[in-house]
């Protein structure tokens, strides 16, 4: 029994490092709809979604490590669509390390509120598919697996 026991520990303990593993890169916490903005425009870019009604989210974000980190949430989720209006060029080169994002990712160099306006509803109005997150698919697995283990483990000693 001792031996079962430390071999059921052992798988539990490598189970719950290859969960953690597994979602080291983070939660996203924004919606799937959105503008990545700066202190310079973020303002107008959420007047002018206010203005004309648009269901989009508008992030302020402050560096270019930021930036980076919210367009690798579009590899996982493709439901995620990003109008860039600051931090171009870390959006570019973004791009073309990952061109299958390219119909979900618009950059804007230069805009004024018309193409603004435009671009924001073309997000907005963009669809999503139904799809299920495999973060969230793996998390739920894992926990499934955890809870049987556990019953099993009570299950044994119970039976002693």
């Amino acid at each position: 029994m001792n031996n079962r026991l430390i071999n059921i520990l052992l798988i539990l303990t490598i189970l719950m490092a290859s969960l953690t593993v597994l979602s080291a890169h983070g939660v996203d916490v924004t919606n799937d709809k959105m503008v990545i903005a700066d202190d310079n425009n973020g303002q107008q870019v959420k007047d002018i979604a206010d203005k004309e009604n648009i269901n989009i989210s508008v992030y302020k974000f402050t560096s270019k490590d930021e930036v980076a980190h919210q367009l690798e949430h579009m590899l996982n989720n493709s439901n995620k669509h990003i109008l860039v209006v600051s931090y171009q060029d870390t959006a570019q080169e973004f791009l073309k390390s990952h061109p299958e994002v390219s119909d979900r990712l618009i950059i804007l160099n230069q805009y004024d509120d018309k193409s603004l306006s435009e671009n924001m509803k073309k997000i907005a109005d963009s669809t999503t598919t139904n799809s299920i997150d495999s973060n969230i698919l793996i998390i739920s697995v894992m926990i499934i697996i955890i809870v049987l283990m556990i019953g099993a483990i009570l299950l044994l000693k119970n039976k002693k």
